[in-house]
């Protein structure tokens, strides 16, 4: 929960020396710095990288740059910095959503690859005034560096709240609702939809990337991606199977996404609901926006958004390049634009987002997956506000047995002393909290602390 830190009144002398260097990747905003600052009695100077040691601010988060790009300028011009300067990365908690950031996840991720780092993130709510909104940077810079969100009334942080308490009450839905879950078919987001399937009814449909392969007559059912792979490979001979291994690895895993998909069909049938799966990459905006198109020709509007497509591209900070961004920005947060772009959001009654303990935490290799997941929390707050008819909820997933954690990571979690969510309940607690817990509990944390 967000605890407010300092308040504006009686701000502090500022609590550096030498000249202030500020970023130009966003000029009108960099100006209406320099003169905030000045007018402190403080040194400072526009520039377009930074190189001193003194205290940098960086505007790359503010660019007009597409999202995925502004996060890497932010990241380069990090690294740019010596480690122990004092560097602040300026973005948007509250705006239009393209102009939104996540660099609170980016320099979280930062600081625990490079612990002698002091980067914090200052993300301030729209504000049509920039000198306002500098001076209030300003004051913030007279306080203990931490990541803030300047909102009118002061700083604030992100803090933990309380434990998580199960909502109590029956799930009263006097409507058939339609649910539309990006990356529902498989994972635990595919354990979230039946779940929901269960309390609510309906029609889902599941967009995901992955095609659809008939099992083979003549072989056997099989849970294990190994077993199969040897089953493939010893049949290579028949007419219509693969014969080289990287041809059989395809095939194989296919059938294994095939059968996942078509288990969790049937389960959302079997507990009362509609199921409909589309193939669709809703990183690719004119895909997605003809597929959603046709599923509200067919089946009404959408009251039920749940977002939970994603993929990795991890890295050390140092290493991640601009596809790594786009990567993983792409399903994440492109693609949720134009899934929201798609609506008619007044219809929504309920809408959640997948998102990660590294945002809150941040993670080592994770920095744009931090990043991009710090942004769908912002969003998640933003249409809280804009949609007061519906049930906003982001959760920020600790790692969950399957899903994206294989047999290595699920060492590496035990080795920190991080508990793996099973599938079972963290489903339960997903439909608890969307469909019963207060409107104003936005978001969650699901897990153990990590990376801290």
């Amino acid at each position: 929960m967000p605890v407010r830190a300092f308040g504006y009144a009686g701000g502090k002398p500022l609590p550096f020396s030498g000249p202030v260097e500020i970023t130009n990747a966003a000029p009108e905003y960099a100006q209406a710095l320099l003169r905030a600052i000045q007018a402190h009695g403080g040194e400072t100077r526009i520039v377009p990288r930074v190189s001193g040691q003194s205290l940098a601010i960086l505007t790359e988060g503010l660019s007009s740059l597409s999202t995925s790009e502004r996060h890497y300028a932010v990241l380069e011009a990090l690294l740019a910095r010596a480690d122990g300067a004092p560097t602040i990365v300026l973005d948007l908690a509250k705006g239009e959503l393209q102009n939104l950031g996540g660099c609170a996840g980016l320099c979280r991720s930062f600081r625990i690859e490079r612990p002698q780092a002091r980067v914090f993130s200052f993300s301030f709510e729209a504000c049509p005034d920039l000198s306002v909104a500098s001076e209030r940077v300003v004051l913030g810079l007279g306080e203990p560096l931490d990541d803030y969100i300047l909102r009118e009334d002061g700083g604030w942080r992100e803090a933990p709240g309380g434990g998580l308490v199960p909502p109590t009450g029956a799930v009263v839905v006097d409507y058939p609702p339609v649910w539309l879950v990006t990356g529902g078919a498989r994972g635990v987001t595919a354990d979230c939809a039946i779940e929901l399937a269960r309390r609510t009814g309906g029609t889902f449909v599941l967009l995901g990337r992955s095609s659809l392969a008939a099992w083979p007559d003549w072989l056997e059912p099989q849970s294990d991606i190994k077993a199969l792979r040897g089953l493939l490979a010893r049949n290579s001979s028949r007419a219509d199977m693969p014969k080289r291994p990287v041809e059989i690895d395809r095939l194989a895993r296919r059938l294994m996404a095939s059968a996942e998909i078509s288990s969790t069909i049937s389960a959302i049938e079997a507990a009362g609901a509609k199921a409909l799966y589309i193939q669709a990459d809703i990183g690719h905006a004119a895909e997605a926006q003809r597929v959603i198109a046709a599923v509200q020709q067919s089946e009404g509007s959408i009251t039920g958004l749940v977002h939970g497509a994603g993929v990795l591209s991890d890295g050390r900070v140092e290493t991640l390049q601009l596809q790594d961004f786009d990567k993983v920005f792409a399903p994440k947060v492109e693609g949720f634009e134009t899934v929201l772009s798609c609506l008619a959001t007044n219809r929504l009654r309920h809408v959640a987002v997948f998102s990660s303990a590294s945002a809150v935490f941040g993670n080592e290799g994770q920095a744009n997956y931090a990043a991009a997941n710090s942004w769908l929390n912002n969003v998640a707050e933003q249409l809280s506000v804009s949609l007061p008819n519906a049930q906003v909820k982001a959760f920020c997933w600790g790692p969950w047995q399957g899903g994206m954690v294989d047999d290595a990571l699920a060492r590496m979690f035990t080795e920190r002393g991080i508990g793996l969510i099973s599938r079972s309940e963290g489903a339960r607690i997903f439909a608890d909290q969307l469909l019963l817990s207060p409107r104003e509990q936005v978001r969650f944390v699901i897990g153990d602390e990590w990376g801290v």
